[in-house]
Order: structure tokens, then C-alpha cells, then sequence
């Protein structure tokens, strides 16, 4: 169940349907019954035909041919034939390697599908203002952009072309004006191929214009740095259209699928169950049970009797339920349940780009940090508004002494590091002894370790556990004992023995 965004309604897309699935016992019920994307929906068609043919089969042989002894023993000997052969069929390579490519090959697909938010972010920096010019450059820009995803989505994508289906659906759509049309019509009468670069040109160019009339003024290196963002779009749409120009090898394909259906054809057969003759079977195994069970060839793999063949059943799931993954992933912009939402791309890049671009007409005043103003240097954990107290991490953090916060912190004992020489430098400075210069390790400030070991902070914590607080007193002992100022010198000797 998809969650809805923060505060707007709109349904989470970005949720993970396995969010539960670590549960002890309903993570397993609540996966299978996912039904959208699931194997069962892929294949249930398949499994009811494949089950209606074992069991005609199977009744077929028990009460027809079983009264004749040629057609019985025919029967049989084709069942000993696809049962002991069709194990040659190297299924489990075919398949597992098939899949594996042809996901791999999906995954690169979704990973090549082009966002425009990188050059929104960057036209709001480097053609900041709120004049009128700057502001339609920057929707413009945008607006060639998204003009050429999804110039590229209508090759790829059939339902991407019947939502756009000619150049007036375009301009109908606010996507192209009347006389930008025309110019994309005259380029594609100029050349057999794709145009989808055509917009990327006319944003380019609508830059450089504005840079050498001096309306917005872009550096050298910034404006290197804006042309590879439109390198970026522009790579993903040849990307996009190389997977859909380059199809998945259909041999490897083929082999694959009539691998799988033949196996489980010889399957029909090969998994019947034969009626053993009185010299063939072993009553004296399972003596209490009416059980027909033979241990001899050729019926030990065809006994006992059980009616369902479940072991069958779960194998045909598997292996059809690879293949049907890998034909629903070979072309991942069709209107199976795990194909991309390119139309919801689509709305979602043209209005994100647009809301970035028109963002930078807002006022963004720089508001004091609430951590600095609450004299917090490094924040604490956050709190947690959910009810559930399952959503705390469980990761162990190792606390050091150092980074103890003086507000409630529970701390264990092994979690404490605390070396002599430590002990030696926390008493000096205690004592207003000058901490002598870092060496090559890292060391804590004054202030923080006075702040810590203060007597007035140690009562704000009443909460440290028993190790610290004799830690603390041992120090407070000690101070005690070294106010003199000879015991003071000599404890900045002993300070820096502890050092060596």
C-alpha cells in the first residue's frame, strides 16, 4: 500500500512495497498477496493449462487406457522416455542467464532516462533575475527540453505516441508553437532520421544569442558547465533510443522459451503417475499404507501416487515465472505492470522543471540558524514524531568521552575511552595549566573539555551511568590533591611522559 506525500494527498510512488517483509510471519503473507507486478498474475493462465492437461492426461491412462495393455504399456513408454531424457535440456542455464541479462539490460534502460532538473537547477544560477526576458529564457529553455524527451519517448513508446500522435498534438498541448512546428516538419522532410535533437539546438542557440547581446552575462567556465548539462539530456535520449533501436538478441530469446516449454511439455508425461504390475511393486515398504509403490525401474520415478504433483507445480512456477519476468522487462516502455510510466514521466519533468525555474523570481532571505541560536554546535539525535517506536535505528553508535553532551546521555562502560594521558591533560587544564601544543594526533579544546568536567554541568546529568560519574569524581580527587603550584609542575612534567 503506497503511502501519500508529506502534507499534499498525492499518493508516494517513491515507497518500497518491501517495507514490511522483515516481519516474522505477515511479512511472507503480505508479499504474496501483492497482486500488481506479481509471478501469480504472470503465469496463473499458464499454471491452470498446464494442470488441466496433467490431469486429462492422468485420467485418460487411469480408466481408458489401463484396459488395454498395448495402449497402456505405449502410454508408458512414453512417459519412461520424456521422464528419463528430458533432463538434457539445460533449462536452468538458459534461463537464469536470459533473465539475468535481460535485467540487467532493463535496469540500464531506467537509468538512461533523462530528468531535466539538473539544467532548471543551473538556469537559476547562471540566468538568475526577474526581468521578463531572463524569466521566459529560462521557461523556454526548459520547455526545448522537455520538447525532446519526449520527441524521443514518441519513437520508443507506443502509448507515448497515441497520447501525441502527430505535430498538432504538440502545439494543442503547449509544447510547441505554431511556426517552431513548421521548422520541425521542414527537418524532418530534410533527413530520413530522428529530429529529437532539433529542440536541444534551438536552446543552445537561445543562449548563445542572449550571452553575446550581453542580456545575461555567463562566464566562460559557467557556461561550459550549462552546455554539459544539455550534453547530459542529450546523451540519455540516444541512450533511450540505442536500447530501443538495438532490440535483445531474439535467437537467445527463442532458445530460452522453447527451452522452458519443452521441458515442461516432457513434463506432462514425465511426471505421471504409472500403475506398478504385481512383479514390480513392493508392498513391504510402506505395508500399513494402500500406497501402489515400486522401488524397481522404470517405476521408482513414476510412485508413489499422490494425485497433485506439488514438487511439479512448484518447478513450473520458477521457470515459468523466469521467462514471463524476462518477456514483460524486454520492453520496459509497454503497459505491463513493471513497465516505465513514461506519461508520468513526462507531466512530472515538464512541471518540476518549470516550478525550478520560476522559483528563482522568489525571495530567499538567509534566516538564523535555529541550532546556533539554541547554542547547539553539533545537533543531538532527532526526535521521533512517529508513534510507532519501531522506526528507531538500532545501529550502536561507539561514544567517546569526548563527545559526551551535557544534556541526558546514557552512557555504557564499554563504550568509554579514556587513556592516562587524557586523565593527565583534562586535570591540567582544570587547573589553569597552559595545555602545551598538539602534536601529531588530534586533541579536544580547552573550553570543551572545561565545559564537560565542570562540576555545574556533571549535576545537569543525572542520568550518566556509574562508570563516569567515578571517572568524574576520581578527576575532581585528584585536582583536589594538585593545587599546589610545585604539584602543578610537576604534573605538567608527568603530562608530557604520558605523551611519550
Amino acid at each position: 500500500m503506497k503511502m501519500v506525500g508529506f502534507n499534499t494527498g498525492t499518493e508516494n510512488i517513491y515507497e518500497n512495497n518491501y517495507s514490511e517483509t522483515s516481519s516474522r510471519m505477515k511479512g511472507f503473507f503480505k508479499l504474496m498477496l501483492i497482486w500488481k507486478g506479481s509471478v501469480l498474475k504472470l503465469i496463473y493462465h499458464n499454471v491452470l493449462i498446464f494442470l488441466l492437461l496433467y490431469f486429462a492426461l492422468s485420467i485418460l491412462y487411469r480408466f481408458i487406457l489401463f484396459e488395454n495393455d498395448k495402449n497402456r504399456e505405449a502410454f508408458e513408454v512414453i512417459c519412461v522416455y520424456a521422464q528419463r531424457f528430458s533432463n538434457f535440456i539445460p533449462i536452468t542455464f538458459l534461463t537464469g542467464f536470459y533473465v539475468s541479462q535481460v535485467v540487467s539490460r532493463w535496469w540500464g534502460m531506467f537509468t538512461s532516462l533523462p530528468f531535466p532538473d539538473r539544467i532548471a537547477l543551473k538556469l537559476v544560477s547562471y540566468v538568475a533575475g526577474k526581468d521578463h526576458f531572463r524569466k521566459n529564457l529560462r521557461r523556454t529553455i526548459m520547455r526545448y527540453v522537455n520538447l525532446s524527451t519526449i520527441l524521443v519517448y514518441r519513437l520508443v513508446s507506443r502509448k507515448v505516441m497515441n497520447r501525441f500522435p502527430s505535430m498538432e498534438s504538440l502545439v494543442d498541448s503547449k509544447l510547441l508553437l505554431p511556426h517552431e512546428a513548421m521548422r520541425l516538419t521542414k527537418v524532418d522532410y530534410r533527413t530520413p532520421h530522428e529530429s529529437t535533437w532539433t529542440p536541444i539546438l534551438w536552446a543552445l542557440k537561445l543562449i548563445q544569442r542572449a550571452r553575446e547581446q550581453g542580456k545575461v552575462t555567463i562566464e566562460a567556465p559557467v557556461y561550459s558547465n550549462l552546455v554539459s548539462s544539455f550534453e547530459y539530456i542529450e546523451n540519455c535520449n540516444r541512450n533511450v533510443l540505442n536500447y530501443g533501436w538495438v532490440e535483445f538478441p531474439l535467437a537467445y530469446t527463442q532458445v530460452a522459451t522453447i527451452s522452458v516449454y519443452t521441458y515442461f511439455l516432457a513434463a506432462l508425461f514425465g511426471r505421471q503417475y504409472l500403475i506398478p504390475r504385481e512383479g514390480f511393486r513392493n508392498n513391504e515398504t510402506f505395508p500399513s499404507l494402500n500406497i501402489a509403490y515400486s522401488s524397481t525401474t522404470p517405476f521408482d520415478m513414476h510412485t508413489p501416487d499422490f494425485y497433485i504433483p506439488c514438487f511439479t507445480i512448484i518447478e513450473f512456477i520458477s521457470y515459468m515465472g523466469w521467462i514471463k519476468v524476462a518477456e514483460t522487462l524486454l520492453n520496459p516502455f509497454g503497459d505491463d505492470d513493471e513497465d516505465f510510466e513514461v506519461n508520468y514521466l513526462i507531466d512530472r519533468n515538464l512541471q518540476v522543471s518549470y516550478l525550478i525555474v520560476d522559483e528563482a523570481d522568489g525571495e530567499m532571505e538567509l534566516a538564523d540558524d535555529p541550532f546556533m541560536e539554541a547554542g547547539i554546535s553539533i545537533p543531538e539525535e532527532l526526535p521521533y514524531h512517529s508513534r510507532n517506536n519501531s522506526v528507531r535505528s538500532n545501529i550502536g553508535k561507539k561514544i567517546s568521552t569526548a563527545f559526551l553532551s551535557t544534556s541526558k546521555t546514557n552512557v555504557n562502560k564499554d563504550d568509554i575511552e579514556i587513556s592516562p594521558s587524557l586523565i593527565a591533560k583534562r586535570i591540567a587544564e582544570y587547573n589553569g595549566v597552559p595545555k602545551p601544543m598538539p602534536r601529531s594526533r588530534s586533541q579536544l579544546s580547552i573550553d570543551t573539555t572545561k565545559q564537560y568536567y565542570s562540576p555545574s554541568i556533571q549535576k545537569r546529568t543525572p542520568t550518566m551511568s556509574t562508570v563516569a560519574e567515578n571517572c568524574v569524581k576520581q578527576f575532581e580527587g585528584l585536582v583536589e590533591s594538585e593545587r599546589t603550584p610545585s604539584n602543578q609542575t610537576n604534573l605538567a612534567s608527568s603530562e608530557e611522559k604520558a605523551d611519550q
